[in-house]
């Protein structure tokens, strides 16, 4: 999806890729917006909510994605263009995120049924309904990919100006990844209301959303990673109950 040959995907392409994904990317919160207008929430979404989304409370949490992303995906548009933004918008990518969302869902679903099987944690689970599942698959792409990932790759890459491409890039990629695996799990223990450390927890947050899919996100490209993730939360409250 990426062409790792090409010694100007990163960061000139990339960078394109990415501000084309995140405009893209307002269709998930045009999303957030429908369901706020025409569904309902009970407390038991709130309840199973991702902690994450409920460091302030959750309602603050889900208007400030959706107006953080909309700010964010104006500037991206405005820099972009009409022109830009056909030129660079990763289409392959994103037709392949939300597909392995589609296939993975779909592959689970017919192994398990309705049910999801324990491993997953109950925040990933249709428990907190269509709304609050976005709201919170959505907020961590643009918090720990678009907001954190992303400018600590843009300002590593400047500070190794002297360091050979390759490891540029790879220091750069291997700091973000870093970074955002870590902010990842303090965020969502901020938000715990137990208080209480589960390392089995900690460490599936840190390997699988942190390290696994923030490398990802460099690997196959942002428009990716952040439509799988973002499509998972459409197709787990479809299937799943």
């Amino acid at each position: 999806m990426m062409s790792s040959k090409n010694p100007t995907y990163y960061p000139t392409i990339f960078c394109n890729q990415l501000m084309a994904t995140i405009v893209w990317a307002q269709l998930f919160v045009l999303y957030c917006i429908t369901l706020l207008a025409f569904s309902t929430q009970n407390e038991s979404h709130v309840f199973w909510a991702d902690p994450f989304i409920k460091i302030i409370p959750i309602y603050a949490s889900t208007w400030l994605v959706i107006l953080t992303s909309l700010l964010l995906g104006w500037y991206c548009f405005k820099k972009l263009g009409c022109t830009g933004l056909k030129r660079h918008t990763p289409v392959t990518q994103i037709i392949a995120g939300a597909g392995t969302a589609v296939i993975v869902t779909c592959i689970i679903w017919s192994i398990f049924g309705s049910k999801l099987p324990d491993f997953v944690p109950a925040e990933e689970s249709s428990r907190p309904g269509f709304l609050f599942g976005m709201v919170a698959g959505y907020g961590e792409e643009l918090l720990f990919r678009m907001l954190i990932s992303a400018p600590v790759f843009f300002g590593m890459f400047r500070l190794l100006a002297g360091v050979k491409h390759t490891y540029r890039v790879f220091w750069s990629a291997l700091t973000a990844v870093l970074i955002a695996a870590i902010a990842f799990v303090i965020f969502h223990e901020l938000g715990e209301t137990d208080h209480t450390l589960m390392w089995n927890l900690i460490a599936t947050r840190m390997l699988v959303p942190g390290l696994i899919m923030g490398s990802l996100f460099f690997l196959l490209g942002p428009g990716f990673v952040i439509f799988m993730h973002a499509s998972m939360h459409i197709m787990i409250p479809l299937l799943f109950n």
